[in-house]
């Protein structure tokens, strides 16, 4: 089982506080049932249980923050601290994948604090934001790939606001902007402090894009759309029927404009290095075969996430490693690093089946959460 872990494991209750395990109880053997004359003699074997040890599972670490919600929806608050993502609950299953809409992700600070139970389907962090989706019947579709319905929320990264989404569906995020959709095809456009900086009627659109738009790709082809950060989108999308690109759009905020031409100065295309122009060098680490960067959105530091042997002929794991290549984790029997989530100066691992988060600094252990498949 330990193994299925570093498989399903993703860029992922409290009962369990306070729980002592008690020993297994010592069954009293049956009496040796005595052979009929029909039956040929045997000889039972008796299991001594005297010699067996009681299973103990690991003992929680966590305390609850004040505004701890547990399954229910999450309140605006200031004084959170830094957001961290774990895994309280996995999919047990053959095909080595985990269906998006299952829920198994919680939210914890970097005191070890929980804030939420693991109801979440989907936890990301962009930059000044966090969107979280649970899987609901009664959701909307938006731009998922599943084929499945979600109830979607969109806050601040820190959850000094949120706002849970009803007649809109999420599109993106970038750059510091936040971009909804509602049902109609209209854009709505947020900036860090959750305020509309944006709107863009559909009608601005249809010409381009036709009549059943669908933003963020559900339905395949788009439109997508990306921003600068001087507040200029790209719109693009591409003819379901056959493939082909269509036409590009730019969405001025400062304007409210849509048109078919870039604005002067930029250029036709959108230019990715605006997104990853900070990213840095990936230091050299003999006995790596690629390397992740895995930015600490707090502390600013840059990790390194990999493969690793320390001799071809060794079973290759995972690692993680500092801006210098230095070695700061590596994943052993029983603790796994799969692409971990590092923030606030801590690192997550699976250790003995619980979601973990350790100091790098000293590694002290902060949060321990044992996991549960959904089925239990």
């Amino acid at each position: 089982m330990k193994k299925l872990f570093a498989l399903i494991l993703i860029a992922a209750l409290l009962t369990l506080v306070g729980c002592t395990v008690q020993p297994a109880p010592t069954p009293t053997p049956a009496p040796e049932p005595t052979p009929t004359p029909t039956e040929e003699p045997f000889s039972p074997v008796w299991t001594d249980w005297s010699k067996l040890e009681p299973y103990e599972a690991a003992t929680p670490v966590y305390t609850l923050h004040a505004g701890y919600c547990g399954d229910g929806p999450v309140q605006a608050r200031d004084d959170y601290g830094a957001l961290l993502v774990y895994i309280g609950k996995y999919a047990d299953m053959a095909m080595m994948y985990v269906e998006p809409y299952l829920p198994f992700y919680g939210l914890v600070n970097d005191k070890g604090e929980l804030i939420t139970d693991p109801v979440y389907s989907s936890i990301s962090f962009y930059d000044d934001f966090l969107v979280l989706e649970r899987g609901d019947p009664d959701g909307i579709a938006g731009n998922s790939w599943a084929a499945s319905t979600y109830t979607r929320t969109v806050a601040a990264a820190d959850l000094s606001w949120v706002l849970e989404l009803e007649d809109e569906y999420f599109v993106g995020c970038g750059l510091g902007y936040l971009t909804t959709a509602r049902e109609d095809g209209s854009l709505l456009v947020r900036d860090a402090s959750g305020d509309v900086v944006g709107r863009f009627a559909r009608e601005l659109f249809t010409e381009a894009y036709g009549e059943s738009i669908m933003w963020g790709g559900f339905e395949g082809g788009g439109p997508y759309i990306n921003w600068t950060k001087d507040g200029i989108g790209y719109a693009y999308a591409y003819n379901q029927e056959n493939g082909a690109r269509m036409k590009n759009l730019y969405l001025d905020l400062s304007e409210g404009s849509v048109t078919d031409v870039p604005p002067a100065g930029m250029p036709e295309e959108y230019d990715w290095t605006w997104t990853y122009a900070d990213d840095p060098e990936l230091p050299e680490v003999k006995g790596s075969t690629y390397l992740d960067p895995i930015k600490d959105r707090v502390t600013g530091k840059y990790y390194f996430y990999g493969n690793y042997r320390e001799h071809p002929e060794d079973i290759a794991r995972s690692a993680v490693f500092d801006s210098d290549g230095n070695m700061i984790a590596k994943a052993t029997e029983n603790i796994f690093y799969y692409h971990p989530a590092i923030c606030a100066g801590l690192i997550s691992s699976v250790e003995d089946d619980c979601w973990c988060y350790r100091r790098i600094e000293g590694w002290e252990l902060v949060f321990r959460y044992p996991m549960k498949t959904n089925s239990d």
